[in-house]
């Protein structure tokens, strides 16, 4: 790809780039996402632009309908597909992050269950402790009465 083509492309795609950014600045992520999806089949020599930028998208925090593992994919596609981009970089540490996250909250949910378990425990030791303090009274106030 010769680094004019490139340049033409990028200049074709500007008004879409333009209007993906505008709807995510509006906060309408899922249509901006959806408008850097055209682009990639649309302007394939900068595809590697929209794979990042709907990424970006997907991780945003403003956005209500964040989503690691889609942009992950975002990432990773990029990675995979388009090895001297400029955001080739940029991707491999990001994915790298949102694997981390992506274990980490796996932990964090399994952690969750287990609290829920202990916490169940925890109440069921206390109603057999209940139980126990009952059968003690009943026991010392038996042994009162044979004295």
């Amino acid at each position: 790809m010769s680094g004019c083509a490139h340049f033409y492309e990028g200049l074709a795609a500007r008004p879409d780039f333009e209007q993906a950014e505008n709807f995510a600045r509006q906060g309408d992520y899922d249509t901006a996402a959806s408008k850097y999806e055209e682009m990639i089949g649309r302007h394939p020599l900068i595809a590697d632009e929209a794979l990042f930028q709907m990424g970006i998208l997907y991780v945003t925090p403003q956005n209500r309908h964040r989503n690691y593992q889609k942009a992950l994919e975002c990432f990773q596609r990029l990675i995979d597909h388009y090895p001297e981009s400029g955001h080739r970089r940029d991707s491999v540490v990001l994915a790298s992050l949102l694997h981390e996250i992506s274990s980490r909250d796996r932990k964090v949910v399994a952690q969750g269950r287990q609290i829920e378990k202990l916490e169940q425990q925890v109440e069921e030791i206390g109603r057999k402790l209940e139980r126990i303090k009952e059968v003690d009274m009943q026991l010392k106030q038996r042994k009162k009465r044979f004295r």
